[in-house]
């Protein structure tokens, strides 16, 4: 056989046998695969068999869940279960379908789990509609459960069979198969090598002649395939192609001019892409910076665009200014506070790139420099570039930009192309703002020379009109320049006579300016006239008025002479008040009458004056009337106490002058003017119409019968006209005799400095409803229902309970608080009315007091007054609650703290804090604010000898820094502090925050008008002024405050108290003091007055006799000196005893009569310790004698 037939028949047999065992592994892959369908077809039944049954035991887990808890989340796996049954039950009937044996058992399931979720419905509606499911509902639904368990196991048993079957039907067909295809291989293996022999052998043959062609063909193949494959990839854009020694065998010589093709190529091709994208990047950018944009906007832009296309992470942009720094005009990426605003030319890589004109490359920036930060974190640039912006050479900024990477050549070479466009346009952009804001300018300046001609050419047409007129003129001046010829000659002799008149004018003016001279001298008279009068009176009356009071205090006298000396004692104060109301017209007239100027209620003017003449008007039977205009002003700026002392004057004539009828007082405001005035109309004995203008002269009256009925000094009227026009007001009067008078005093609603004196003209009065007022109340909250008293814990209460007192109305909020009280440990007191309220604190003498505002019989205000005016129960801390906003007054009455109702139980616990804190405070230190140094140590002395710890401040600001830096219970502050008045040291303290509670006590040896001391009682808690007594008097309020007045302490305070009081008074005895004063009759007073406190006294007529005394006496303790003497006078003799070093601390107490403005200043820079005035009170003097000599005991 040759070579094609052995080819034939052997491939020929071959595929015969490959056909056979091809078909023979068909059909047993076919049975295989058939097979495994069904084998999955079992599987899948068997799964949605447990599949259905896992469904249904959610359901009845869900059901049963909400069952259990009620929780509607337990029916969302029920609700979920009920929806895949309808699905899972689809499932098994569409796998059933070709299996009859199966389909009464799916069909007895499928009502099974029908009948199942209807009971568990059936459950979960009577669970919704009751609320209850009984165990026998439960129990019902569980044979259905067990049902369906079966027929699930008995179809899960059968599939499980026929799956065991199909298995094994599978196993053998699997086993089968292989056997044949291997033996199948074997023969065609075989076969193909029995005849591969021979067709090798004819293959060999044949192959020999065609080596050699098909090696050349090879040859030729390769190097096409190879040349095809460079064509490819150089078209392809990829000339990095490198053919080594190797390919000779394949290219042979051809591979070196490819290698030199490509990277020609690759050069060339690389050199057009670069340029190409310069080209488009830069063409980009143009058209990003075309368009009227503001610098930060164009900035921006750019480097938007240059950190994309150089893959930057961070750029900035700065520009030059006028002021020839660099200023930030855009960023990109920059972290807050990185980057400079200003940077100066050679500072820093920008500064220096601006400088040298030449960008700078930076690689490998350390870490700690600046950072890159994103949404989720921070990075830091490795690489910076700062490229100059230039325009024509000349510098405009600089621009830094870096990144992460490395920059390439070409991203360089980049920058450095467009730094040019970049400048040009930055440059432009600076340009047309500078021209928009020239236009702007150069449009105003338009707008103006539009205007500045119009007024031109208005002033041309007057000019033209002036022009002619000025020709029309210009012939009368001709006829007027004959006429003045001839007035000339006139003239002259007229000047003459001019001069003549000038002469004496000028000898008038020296005339008055000399009586000028004459007036003021005469003033200053007059003022030295009044001081020394006021001495000379007060010199006498000040023997009158000691002598009268030891008179009076004696025991020696039977009450006939008692009363004499309290008749001569009340004389000589009538005497006093006379100087005094001299003195404050002599002041007043002076100009050194001072205003103290504040809001003021007119209100409270109404209150004042109601309270101090409705007493007076009711004993003379007159009707005594206020009456308010409709519109009139509620809040005064003026001083309360000179505007009260004018209409206390007024008022006082008006009753006083008035024998039947009434007195009013109208207030109303004039109409279109900030002026309010006050209308004092009476009824009396009137005023003739000859005496209007003499009744406000000084010491006038109407006449000298009324004067001897109705006596006063004639000065209150003077005075109050005075006042008035200090207040920037008027007095007008209007009066009818027989019939009475009516004054109006006219003042601004508002004080102002340059206010003038309105020329009195008469008042226009309008026509309005006069509102009549009643009696004036403070407002109360007095509650008309009275409820039902509340059982609580009063006849439960047992030595050494800690009680509660409740005063509330409301019932139920009283028996709240009454049980949280009991939680506590406390026993609780409930009141329901005010006063009774109060009996329970006096009775119970409680630890605490929770107090209502509104309360029936006494309200809360009322409570609070009655507790806190009562030393017994004014220590007790008053929490007062009410559902009206109270606190700033709850407060200032004495009130441990306020709350607003309703209020929670967290609160009701702070409540009971507050009241445990304020119950349980022990006393820590008393700060005293005194000027005065040895008043200050005396007061200290005497607090710290009772077991209270104090400290002094001298001033507002230390006391302040103390209150602040220490815990001060409670304040003892002196009137005179000398760098803020009393008024403004108060409402600093109170405004601080957390010093609103502080007990203030206000130490002043000043008598105190009703309107300073409603003004100080405003924001002090008690004030006391300083007498013999006040010591034991501060004492006692200091102890109230510091809550030290407690049963149990009790009787050893009062042993302690007697203690040192009887120390006080041992003080002065024995002690020796020396009384300089021209009077014998001052002397003799006083002698007597300090000797009955035990002291020793050495008289001096004058200040040379009392240095000899000092000289020859050394046992002096201390030195009363009057101020008015012959020879030496007060200051000179107190100069010459501070001059002495061993009376540089003896105590001079400078005695005056004077009682002018700036007396005790005089006093105390001569040397003076300390002053008082005359007519002494001897109860200042005992209490000034013991401040300067407590030490010595």
């Amino acid at each position: 056989m040759n070579f094609k037939s052995n080819l034939i028949f052997g491939l020929g047999l071959s595929l015969v046998l490959l056909f056979i065992s091809s078909l023979a592994s068909y059909i047993s892959i076919k049975n295989l695969i058939e097979n495994e369908q069904l084998l999955r077809a079992s599987n899948n039944r068997i799964l949605t068999l447990s599949e259905t049954l896992s469904v249904v035991k959610d359901a009845e887990t869900g059901q049963r869940g909400y069952l259990l808890t009620g929780d509607s989340r337990f029916l969302d796996p029920y609700s979920d279960s009920k929806r895949k049954i309808n699905t899972q039950l689809e499932e098994l009937d569409a796998s059933f379908m070709d299996s009859p044996s199966q389909q009464k058992d799916l069909s007895d399931l499928k009502a099974q789990i029908q009948t199942r979720i209807q009971i568990l419905e059936k459950n979960l509606n009577l669970k919704l509609q009751t609320g209850i499911v009984s165990t026998e509902k439960l129990h019902a639904g569980k044979q259905y459960m067990g049902e369906i368990r079966r027929i699930v196991s008995l179809m899960q048993k059968r599939e499980e069979i026929i799956l065991k079957s199909r298995t094994d039907t599978m196993k053998k067909f699997a086993g089968f198969t292989p056997w044949l295809i291997i033996i199948s291989a074997l023969l065609a293996i075989a076969i193909t090598l029995i005849f591969f022999r021979k067709v090798l052998q004819d293959f060999n043959q044949k192959s020999e002649l065609t080596q050699k062609l098909e090696e050349k063909n090879e040859e030729t193949q390769n190097r096409l395939e190879a040349i095809e494959k460079v064509a490819g990839q150089i078209s392809s854009g990829d000339y990095n192609i490198l053919w080594d020694q190797n390919t000779e065998k394949t290219l042979g010589s051809v591979a070196e001019p490819l290698n030199n093709m490509a990277a020609s190529l690759e050069k060339s091709f690389s050199l057009l892409e670069e340029k190409e994208w310069l080209s488009t990047s830069s063409s980009e950018l143009n058209d990003l910076m075309i368009g009227e944009k503001s610098l930060q906007k164009l900035s921006g832009d750019i480097l938007d665009y240059l950190t994309a296309t150089t893959n930057s992470q961070v750029g900035a942009i700065y520009l030059q200014n006028s002021d020839g720094y660099l200023h930030l005009t855009g960023s990109y990426a920059l972290a807050r506070g990185q980057a400079k605003d200003i940077i100066v030319s050679g500072e820093g890589i920008a500064g220096q790139a601006f400088e040298s004109r030449k960008p700078i490359v930076v690689d490998e920036i350390p870490d700690d420099d600046t950072t890159v930060s994103f949404a989720t974190g921070y990075t830091k640039p490795r690489n910076l570039i700062a490229l100059p912006i230039s325009r024509y050479n000349i510098p405009l900024g600089v621009l830094e930009l870096g990144t992460t990477h490395q920059y390439t050549p070409k991203q360089i070479e980049f920058l450095k192309s467009v730094a040019g466009n970049v400048g040009l346009a930055l440059f432009s952009t600076q340009n047309r703002l500078r021209l928009q804001e020239l236009l702007e300018e150069t449009q105003a300046q338009s707008e103006e020379l539009m205007i500045q001609q119009s007024e031109l050419e208005n002033i041309n047409s007057e000019l033209e009109a002036q022009s002619q007129k000025l020709l029309a003129s210009e012939e009368e001046l001709r006829v007027q320049q004959e006429e003045l010829l001839q007035s000339n000659q006139e003239l002259e002799e007229r000047t003459s006579l001019l001069e003549e008149k000038n002469a004496l004018i000028e000898q008038r003016n020296i005339d008055i300016q000399q009586k000028s001279l004459e007036l003021e001298q005469s003033n200053k008279y007059k003022s030295e006239f009044l001081a020394n009068m006021s001495h000379e009176l007060r010199t006498p009356l000040n023997s009158i008025l000691l002598l009268s009071k030891l008179m009076s205090e004696s025991e020696d006298l039977d009450e006939q002479y008692i009363e004499y000396s309290e008749v001569i004692q009340n004389s000589g104060q009538g005497l006093l008040t006379l100087i005094d109301e001299i003195l404050d017209l002599s002041k007043i007239e002076a100009g050194k009458m001072t205003l103290e100027l504040n809001d003021l209620s007119l209100d409270e003017v109404i209150t004042d004056m109601r309270m101090l003449f409705a007493p007076v008007a009711k004993e003379k039977n007159l009707e005594f009337k206020i009456e308010t205009e409709p519109g009139t002003d509620k809040i005064l700026y003026t001083d309360k106490l000179r505007l009260e002392q004018i209409l206390r004057n007024l008022l006082s004539n008006a009753i006083k002058f008035t024998s039947q009828g009434s007195v009013t007082l109208n207030i109303s405001k004039n109409i279109g003017e900030e002026l309010i005035t006050f209308k004092v109309t009476d009824t009396g004995i009137g005023i003739p119409a000859d005496k209007i203008k003499m009744v406000f002269e000084a010491f006038q009256q109407a006449d000298g019968s009324t004067q001897r009925k109705f006596g006063g000094t004639g000065l209150g009227l003077s005075i109050s006209r005075e006042l008035a026009k200090l207040l920037g007001g008027k007095i007008a009067l209007k009066s009818t005799e027989g019939k009475g008078s009516e004054f109006s005093l006219t003042i601004p609603v508002k004080f102002s400095e340059n206010a003038e004196t309105r020329p009195e003209q008469p008042i226009a009065e309008p026509e309005l409803p006069k509102i009549t007022e009643t009696e004036p109340q403070p407002q109360r909250f007095v509650s008309s229902h009275i409820p039902e008293p509340v059982e609580d814990d009063r006849d439960n209460i047992q030595p050494g309970d800690k009680v509660i007192l409740i005063i509330e109305d409301d019932t139920s909020f009283a028996k709240i608080l009454l049980n949280y009280a009991r939680t506590k440990n406390y026993k609780a007191v409930v009141s329901v009315r005010g006063d009774t309220g109060i009996e329970l604190a006096k009775e119970l003498k409680p630890l605490a007091i929770l107090l209502d505002i509104q309360l029936p019989v006494m309200d809360g205000w009322q409570v609070m007054e009655a507790l806190k005016s009562d030393p017994e129960t004014k220590p007790i801390p008053v929490h007062i609650m009410s559902s009206m906003k109270f606190k700033h007054e709850s407060l200032l009455k004495g009130a441990v703290d306020f709350i607003n109702k309703p209020f929670a139980l967290e609160q009701m616990q702070e409540v009971f804090n507050t009241l445990e804190e304020a119950m349980n405070r022990s006393p820590k230190k008393v700060l005293i604010v005194e000027e005065n140094e040895q008043h200050a140590k005396a007061l200290s002395y005497f607090l710290s000898s009772n077991n209270i710890s104090n400290n002094i401040a001298t001033n507002v600001n230390q006391s302040i820094d103390s209150l602040k830096n220490q815990e001060v219970d409670c304040v003892i502050l002196d009137m005179g502090v000398p760098d803020k008045n009393a008024y403004e040291t108060l409402e600093t303290i109170k405004q601080n925050k957390g010093l609103e509670k502080l007990p203030i006590i206000v130490f002043t040896g000043k008598n105190l008008s009703k309107g300073e001391e409603t003004r100080i009682k405003k924001y002090a808690d008690s004030i006391v002024v300083k007498t013999a007594h006040s010591y034991q008097r501060i004492l006692d309020e200091a102890g109230l405050f510091l809550h030290l007045v407690e049963e149990k302490n009790k009787k050893k305070k009062d042993q302690a108290s007697n203690g040192q009081d009887g120390e006080l008074r041992n003080i002065l005895k024995d002690k020796t003091v020396l009384v300089a004063d021209d009077d014998v009759r001052n002397i003799f007073s006083l002698t007597k007055a300090l000797e009955v406190q035990g002291m020793k006294v050495v008289p001096a007529m004058d200040g040379k006799e009392a240095l000899n005394v000092l000289k020859t006496d050394p046992n002096i303790d201390i030195v009363l000196m009057d101020m008015m003497m012959p020879e030496m006078d007060g200051y000179e003799t107190i100069r010459e005893i501070r001059s002495n070093p061993k009376f540089k601390q003896l105590p001079v107490l400078a005695v005056t009569a004077k009682a002018m403005m700036g007396d005790r200043e005089k006093c105390i820079a001569v040397g003076a310790s300390d002053y008082i005035s005359k007519p002494v009170d001897i109860d200042q003097l005992i209490s000034l004698l013991r401040v300067w000599l407590y030490d010595t005991i």
